[in-house]
């Protein structure tokens, strides 16, 4: 594998797990580390807007042909990073809500939060430090 590659399937495999923290779906403990992520500042908590930022950043790593959508167009010639792609893909279905077989960045950023939602126990669109461990402690558990 080059570097090329190899630099390709990470970036697709972290924007793949990016792309299903947008979409419904079970908690996992790989999941809420990867919400982790989101904490762009670096204090511990993750505000709704680093998760719409984390949004839109994987949005425009993505949309390969710079078209404004996410769809097959942007499919990665490169088979590794194929896979990857089409289950990420696979997992905004619902987040296409008219159903065009494509994702706006609109539609990216508007897409339930189920994680994030369910962290957030007192629904004030800031994941604490505490907030983010509980939602661990219970993916964990789910195994």
């Amino acid at each position: 594998m080059t570097v090329k590659t190899a630099i390709q399937t990470r970036l697709f495999a972290l924007a793949g797990t990016a792309l299903m923290l947008a979409a419904a779906g079970p908690a996992s403990a790989q999941t809420a580390e990867r919400l982790a992520e989101a904490d762009a500042n670096g204090d511990g908590n993750i505000s709704w807007q680093e998760m719409l930022d984390m949004r839109a950043a994987t949005f425009d790593r993505l949309d390969r042909n710079g078209d404004g959508f996410i769809d097959s167009a942007d499919r990665p010639r490169i088979k590794a990073a194929q896979a990857k792609f089409d289950e990420a893909f696979a997992s905004l279905e619902d987040a296409d809500v008219n159903g065009d077989g494509r994702i706006s960045k609109s539609e990216m950023l508007d897409a339930p939060a189920p994680m994030f939602e369910k962290g957030d126990i007192d629904g004030d669109k800031v994941l604490t430090a505490e907030e983010l461990s509980a939602l661990r402690e219970q993916a964990s558990e789910q195994r």
